[in-house]
């Protein structure tokens, strides 16, 4: 549990709005139930629920922005009504309020949900004069220090946004290539294994590519020209693959590129496809480069381990075979697999 909070920033910030609502909210809901304000009291009841039934919502489903904006909503209800029921004393509520929205949802939505809220407080009072403002001074002052606390407000929520963006990437992409870094491929393969059985139209292949004689290149040439050498692979192996394809670095100039909803002779297929492109296309300055491959579609019942040592014995077997070319591994077993498309050793 804890893990997936470290993980999940969205769903940590939503439950920790429902532990501050459980436990503040709450004794003032008992509260007001003892001191006959059962309008108000029912209001707080439903806040609380509502909000730890979102909280469920989204451990349960994963679906942290549905949840959120969910709670948000109930928010800026539950915080008119109890302006309007209490009078000025509830103003004190409205600004725990503002900060509070700012953790559920995008800081836009949040800053344009609070206006909404300004609004129907004030159009209240103009038709009801001194249910919620004591006089014009008292309104001006809610109006200007609610303005100021959601500016501010605004100002953090952006930037932490923009920040965990930034951080975001940076721990999931390779820094030289662009790619898809191994910690994510964990995560991409260990998600697929566990999604539940597959059936044929929905499957999912793993290509593993290894560049041949790669350290000839980088002792002959540099590392500068390696380098340059694997983003130009990573940016073919992204141009001639779908948009919902992945392309991951393994480790040093092994790249996997995963393939939804696709078959085995499909997968086979895009395979050489972008054998024949790299073989084309990739080289430096003294040579061409090429590229073995191992293809391996995830079998029933199968875990990640045993799916990505498929594809590796795969790939092992197209560079004992001669380099430059595709072998399929054999379903659920990584000793076998069956050569495709071979080409001349490079």
């Amino acid at each position: 549990m804890i893990a997936r909070l470290q993980r999940d920033f969205h769903l940590a910030m939503l439950s920790l709005v429902g532990i501050m609502v459980l436990v503040c909210v709450t004794p003032y809901a008992i509260y007001r139930y003892w001191d006959g304000s059962y309008l108000i009291a029912a209001v707080d009841s439903i806040l609380v629920v509502s909000t730890l039934a979102a909280v469920a919502y989204a451990w349960l489903t994963g679906n942290t922005k549905a949840a959120g904006f969910f709670v948000a909503c109930m928010f800026c209800a539950g915080v008119v009504i109890v302006v309007f029921g209490l009078g000025p004393v509830g103003l004190f509520w409205t600004y725990p309020f503002i900060v509070f929205i700012f953790f559920l949802v995008p800081p836009l939505r949040a800053l344009l949900l609070l206006l909404l809220v300004l609004v129907t407080l004030l159009l209240l009072a103009a038709l009801i004069p001194g249910k919620i403002f004591l006089d014009g001074f008292q309104l001006v002052s809610f109006v200007v220090t609610s303005a100021v606390t959601s500016f501010f407000s605004y100002v953090f929520a952006y930037r932490m946004l923009v920040q965990r963006r930034q951080l975001e990437s940076m721990a999931a992409q390779d820094a030289l290539t662009g790619a898809a870094n191994r910690r994510q491929l964990d995560q991409a393969l260990e998600f697929a294994a566990g999604s539940g059985r597959r059936s044929r139209h929905n499957e999912i292949a793993m290509l593993l590519f290894d560049l041949d004689f790669f350290k000839q290149i980088n002792d002959s040439e540099g590392h500068q020209a390696g380098d340059a050498i694997l983003v130009e692979l990573v940016q073919l192996l992204q141009k001639h693959t779908r948009m919902s394809d992945q392309v991951y670095r393994f480790g040093g100039e092994e790249f996997v590129v995963l393939l939804e909803d696709i078959t085995q002779e499909e997968a086979l297929a895009v395979a050489e496809k972008l054998h024949a492109v790299i073989d084309k296309e990739l080289r430096s300055s003294q040579r061409t480069v090429s590229a073995s491959v191992g293809v391996a579609v995830l079998a029933p019942g199968e875990s990640w381990e045993q799916w990505l040592a498929r594809a590796d014995a795969a790939l092992y077997r197209a560079k004992a075979q001669g380099r430059n070319q595709v072998v399929m591994a054999e379903m659920g077993n990584p000793a076998a697999s069956k050569e495709a498309t071979p080409a001349p050793c490079s």
